[in-house]
């Protein structure tokens, strides 16, 4: 169970689909574990089975997927600070040209790099380094090195992969789940002038003189859009650490936020219950 994307892509021409090549590694050594069937019964033991739980996904081989220049067309015509797109090829290959919104840090150097401090980082490369709860997009020439730097990125902490799938999982609960708290309020609060909407991944809540709220999902990016009248419009991607979606930029929950706006505009407490997102999956 993870964030947010790290893929390996491999793109020559625009006409072509980006690559991605799953690794397969034979393993060097095999050890078995067993484990009880019993649940455990004390925070020791609880969080020692999350220990090697972690573990072992650190040691599995990157299990990235396809994916398509549909795919990737999106990260590239609309950039963002949530995402990096990494072009690990040398600096004389990139020089015969790359994908605009993309970053070079060539494969040769990516393991020490990613142990940089941030300051460092950035003084080297000339731009942030990239978080660990971040979207990060690695490609070259075939599909080889960048298999390689999805596996040291995956082994250096960077574990944010959520799969399109979980994806849709994750927003369309999520979707749901906010639908139904607004449902339920806009009848407690019986005016006939509110409405709410949801259709095709986009809900829309029409508050009258306060103002309409869009709030959408955008599979392209992995996230969920909300274009608020009050604070604006802000992307949210979603964290496994904190099990919510994140505005990158102030690190607040998409609940959050609307918690505190309708409850400043309606003049009640409002709680959508849009936290722990996980949970609420069936």
């Amino acid at each position: 169970m993870l964030r947010t994307a790290i893929l390996r892509v491999a793109r020559t021409t625009p006409q072509r689909a980006a690559r991605i090549a799953v690794s397969h590694r034979p393993p060097v050594s095999m050890s078995v574990r067993y484990n009880s069937t019993a649940p455990p019964k004390t925070p020791e033991e609880l969080a020692k089975k999350a220990a090697l739980k972690e573990r072992d996904a650190i040691q599995r081989d990157w299990d990235a997927r396809i994916l398509s220049y549909e795919e990737l067309l999106p990260k590239t015509q609309n950039p963002t600070a949530d995402a990096f797109l990494i072009d690990v090829r040398e600096p004389d290959e990139v020089a015969q040209g790359m994908i605009p919104s993309a970053v070079n840090i060539p494969l040769t150097v990516l393991p020490e790099s990613l142990h940089l401090s941030p300051e460092a980082f950035k003084e080297k490369f000339g731009f942030d380094k990239p978080r660990h709860d971040q979207e990060v997009t690695f490609y070259c020439r075939s599909g080889k090195r960048s298999t390689t730097a999805s596996d040291v990125a995956k082994r250096n902490g960077y574990k944010n992969h959520l799969s399109v799938d979980r994806y849709n999982v994750l927003s369309d609960t999520t979707m749901d789940s906010l639908l139904e708290s607004l449902e339920v309020l806009l009848d407690d609060t019986a005016n006939p002038e509110y409405e709410v909407e949801y259709h095709s991944g986009v809900l829309t809540l029409d508050l009258g003189q306060h103002g309409t709220y869009v709030i959408n999902k955008q599979p392209p990016n992995k996230q969920i859009w909300l274009s608020s009248p009050l604070s604006g419009p802000k992307r949210y991607d979603y964290s496994e650490d904190q099990d919510d979606w994140i505005y990158s930029r102030d690190q607040r929950g998409l609940g959050d936020l609307l918690n505190e706006e309708l409850t400043n505009a309606l003049g009640q407490k409002v709680d959508l219950q849009l936290s722990n997102v996980s949970s609420k999956v069936e």
